[in-house]
Protein backbone atom coordinates (compact mmCIF):
# COMPACT_ATOMS: atom_id res chain seq x y z
CA UNK A 1 0.00 0.00 0.00
CA UNK A 2 1.34 3.52 -0.84
CA UNK A 3 0.66 7.04 0.52
CA UNK A 4 -0.27 10.24 -1.60
CA UNK A 5 3.15 10.72 -2.30
CA UNK A 6 3.59 7.03 -3.71
CA UNK A 7 5.78 6.23 -0.72
CA UNK A 8 4.91 3.10 0.57
CA UNK A 9 3.01 2.63 3.86
CA UNK A 10 5.27 0.86 6.34
CA UNK A 11 2.35 -0.08 8.63
CA UNK A 12 0.56 -3.74 8.55
CA UNK A 13 -3.21 -1.47 8.00
CA UNK A 14 -5.03 -5.54 8.94
CA UNK A 15 -3.23 -6.06 11.92
CA UNK A 16 -4.19 -2.34 12.96
CA UNK A 17 -8.07 -2.84 12.03
CA UNK A 18 -8.14 -6.49 13.09
CA UNK A 19 -7.28 -5.13 16.81
CA UNK A 20 -9.93 -5.40 19.14
CA UNK A 21 -10.61 -3.09 22.31
CA UNK A 22 -10.39 -4.54 25.85
CA UNK A 23 -12.07 -3.18 29.04
CA UNK A 24 -8.64 -1.56 30.03
CA UNK A 25 -8.40 0.35 26.78
CA UNK A 26 -12.30 1.08 27.80
CA UNK A 27 -11.40 2.74 30.81
CA UNK A 28 -8.68 5.22 29.46
CA UNK A 29 -11.31 6.74 27.17
CA UNK A 30 -12.67 9.94 29.42
CA UNK A 31 -16.29 10.12 30.13
CA UNK A 32 -18.43 12.90 28.18
CA UNK A 33 -20.08 14.79 30.92
CA UNK A 34 -21.81 18.01 30.57
CA UNK A 35 -18.53 19.85 31.63
CA UNK A 36 -16.97 18.57 28.91
CA UNK A 37 -19.63 19.32 26.25
CA UNK A 38 -19.53 23.27 28.02
CA UNK A 39 -15.99 23.58 27.13
CA UNK A 40 -16.46 22.88 23.89
CA UNK A 41 -16.69 24.92 20.65
CA UNK A 42 -19.55 24.84 18.59
CA UNK A 43 -18.90 24.25 14.56
CA UNK A 44 -21.21 24.85 11.46
CA UNK A 45 -18.89 23.29 8.97
CA UNK A 46 -16.03 25.52 9.08
CA UNK A 47 -17.43 28.19 10.61
CA UNK A 48 -17.11 28.74 14.55
CA UNK A 49 -20.75 29.31 16.05
CA UNK A 50 -19.86 29.75 20.00
CA UNK A 51 -16.43 29.26 21.52
CA UNK A 52 -16.68 26.84 24.37
CA UNK A 53 -15.36 27.71 28.04
CA UNK A 54 -11.64 26.87 29.22
CA UNK A 55 -11.24 25.12 32.55
CA UNK A 56 -9.50 27.84 33.78
CA UNK A 57 -12.30 30.37 33.09
CA UNK A 58 -14.42 28.18 34.83
CA UNK A 59 -12.44 28.43 38.24
CA UNK A 60 -11.64 32.18 37.99
CA UNK A 61 -15.22 33.13 37.41
CA UNK A 62 -16.93 34.83 39.95
CA UNK A 63 -19.69 32.85 42.04
CA UNK A 64 -23.22 35.08 41.12
CA UNK A 65 -25.37 35.37 44.23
Amino acid sequence: MKDETGRPIRSNLARIDAHEITAEEYAEIPELDDAFFQRADLYEGDRLIRRGRRPDEEETRPERV
